[in-house]
């Protein structure tokens, strides 16, 4: 007799339709400038590579200051005091930017400030910059009366950029791949956010509705129940009792036979694609021991009432986990689905069916 005992509908609808996941169009933290941004990193031919500082602020004078803050980021590298005082400049700069763009403004390089437009390489940015930030300072009161050395000095120049600056340019690099690959990603986001909701929505609330030993919740009794008349019919037909249980359904499976009903002999369990492993690390299960593991019991002990338990996972299934470093008595096994989402590849192929039959068959 084959059982699929359906516990979806017992947990609750999303309230609003599943607006919560991300949509189409939202406006950007970035402003339109980000979009400019991406399109003058992406145009950058490979010999303006070492001049990425001035192109990015003829677009973006604050972002090439964010990139310019990298160049401090190995603090071993640099003289003492001398990461303390890039960033210092850097706040600086940033205070001047802000004032002279304002908030809401489109872009903020050379539309804004027309020096920019002099600027070509990289050294010649950074020194105009200094100068612009101290100027602005003087002018405003808000810099010091006797102008220090440049921090150029401080770090030692490469060419006219500070070598780890280096950084900062891979970052603006991303962005070139990040304005490639995004529609792709965000159509595997899009595909990939509602299984990965419903599983996160069913994990919550089974947890929240899972009851106790005395009044067990409704999933709980309605798993429970199917075990039973699986176990009597199997009984009556002289066969194994064999559970397969996929992704949270395995969960709630462990939970119900290691706590709700320790007294259901099951023959062989087969978990596929599950979070077991990880929850039973998590301490999520009712039967969970937070004293385990320890140096007398280095894992969970097997469950008494379980035969043989196969734990199968697709490296590729992000929500897949083992079992066996957890768990005594669990075999894990990996199973290439050859699906796009993994997760929900293993039980339609026919191929981890005829598997696991060629498996069973085999003596533990």
């Amino acid at each position: 007799m084959l059982s699929s005992p359906w516990w979806g509908e017992l947990v609750a609808e999303p309230g609003w339709g599943w607006a919560s996941l991300a949509p189409d169009e939202v406006e950007s933290l970035g402003g339109e400038g980000e979009e400019l941004l991406e399109e003058v990193v992406a145009g950058l031919e490979q010999r303006d590579a070492e001049q990425i500082l001035a192109a990015t602020a003829r677009v973006s004078l604050q972002r090439a200051i964010d990139v310019l803050a990298l160049a401090g980021d190995d603090e071993e590298e640099s003289e003492p005091g001398a990461l303390a005082e890039l960033v210092a400049f850097c706040a600086r700069a940033t205070a001047y930017w802000a004032e002279k763009t304002g908030e809401g403004t489109r872009g903020d390089g050379a539309a804004f400030f027309a020096w920019l437009g002099d600027v070509k390489e990289d050294d010649e940015f950074l020194d105009r910059l200094h100068d612009e930030v101290t100027g602005w300072e003087r002018r405003t009161g808000r810099g010091p009366v006797e102008e220090g050395p440049r921090l150029w000095e401080t770090f030692g120049v490469a060419s006219g950029l500070p070598a780890r600056a280096v950084r900062g340019v891979h970052r603006l690099r991303a962005l070139h791949v990040s304005a490639r690959t995004r529609p792709l990603a965000a159509g595997v986001r899009r595909w990939a956010a509602r299984p990965t909701a419903l599983l996160m929505g069913d994990v919550m609330g089974y947890f929240a509705e899972r009851g106790t030993l005395e009044t067990p919740g409704r999933i709980v009794e309605r798993i429970s129940g199917s075990l039973d008349e699986a176990a009597r019919d199997a009984a009556l037909r002289g066969e194994p009792l064999v559970v397969l249980a996929h992704s949270m359904g395995a969960n709630i499976v462990h939970d119900v036979l290691s706590h709700f009903r320790p007294d259901v002999r099951v023959d062989l369990l087969v978990t596929v694609g599950t979070q077991v492993g990880l929850f039973e690390e998590l301490k999520l299960f009712a039967s969970s021991d937070h004293k385990v593991p320890n140096a007398r019991c280095p894992k969970v002990a097997a469950l008494q009432n379980v035969g043989r338990w196969l734990n199968v996972l697709d490296r590729s299934d992000p929500l897949a986990f083992a079992a066996a470093p957890v768990f005594a008595g669990a075999e894990d096994l990996v199973f290439r689905t050859g699906a796009w989402w993994a997760h929900g590849g293993y039980l339609t192929s026919c191929d981890f069916h005829a598997r696991l039959a060629r498996r069973v068959g085999r003596p533990t």
